[in-house]
């Protein structure tokens, strides 16, 4: 794919992330020609975060970015996918060099950077992609991870005989950093976020009340650990 520079506004994104080889071929792999299948048999269920491919790009650690295109990424395969523009296929990108991904949106650009495992304060098995609630901060990131739910306890097997079909759950996660400068899960609760800043809970419980916060999104929750992580 052709590469072309990206913005400066996404140079603190890019620097602070982590390298890895692209290149692109098709839905191959087990899990994602599988979930393909099912999604075919049941629209209301795919693999995928969007609902719709929306124009993106990949990101480079070097701060070049691929060709825009439209993209989703794959919350059960944990990848990036893309629509190839002759086709129509959905086509699978080979993305280990790639530090994150950039969506296109009316509301503003998302922007999801890859976080390995070891970063989290309960060490994970593999790396994945994490939205940054705030970006460039990494302070609040969410993680998207879709399970495929089997429709009867002893297993299914895809056929054109099988009138049952399974769906794919998504479960949403969030994170904040900790004082190790971990990322710890917390739940959208005053009470969830205080828990791990119990060593500054008293700062923080009048940093809250003074500033009217209230935690009912992701993004309620960033002034807040910005200013813990700066005492």
């Amino acid at each position: 794919m052709k590469k072309i520079k990206t913005f400066a506004v996404y140079a603190i994104f890019i620097s602070s992330l982590s390298s890895l080889m692209t290149a692109q071929t098709s839905l191959g792999s087990s899990n994602l020609a599988d979930g393909v299948k099912v999604m075919r048999s049941n629209r209301n269920s795919t693999p995928f975060l969007m609902n719709e491919f929306k124009v993106g790009y990949g990101v480079y650690e070097n701060g070049e970015t691929t060709t825009p295109q439209k993209i989703n990424y794959d919350a059960y395969g944990n990848s990036l996918v893309y629509k190839d523009a002759g086709s129509g296929q959905t086509l699978k990108m080979l993305d280990a060099k790639f530090v994150g991904f950039i969506i296109k949106s009316e509301e503003g650009d998302v922007i999801f950077a890859k976080i390995e495992g070891n970063a989290f304060d309960k060490e994970k098995n593999e790396e994945r992609y994490y939205q940054l609630v705030s970006p460039p901060s990494k302070a609040v990131i969410i993680e998207y991870e879709k399970e495929f739910d089997y429709p009867n306890a002893n297993g299914w097997t895809s056929s054109q005989n099988n009138t049952k079909t399974g769906e794919y759950d998504m479960d949403t996660k969030y994170y904040i950093l900790n004082k190790n400068k971990k990322y710890e899960e917390v739940k959208l609760k005053e009470k969830s976020l205080l828990k791990v800043y119990k060593d500054k809970k008293d700062q923080l419980s009048k940093y809250i009340k003074t500033n009217n916060i209230d935690i009912d999104s992701p993004e309620d929750m960033v002034p807040l650990v910005e200013y813990y992580l700066s005492l």
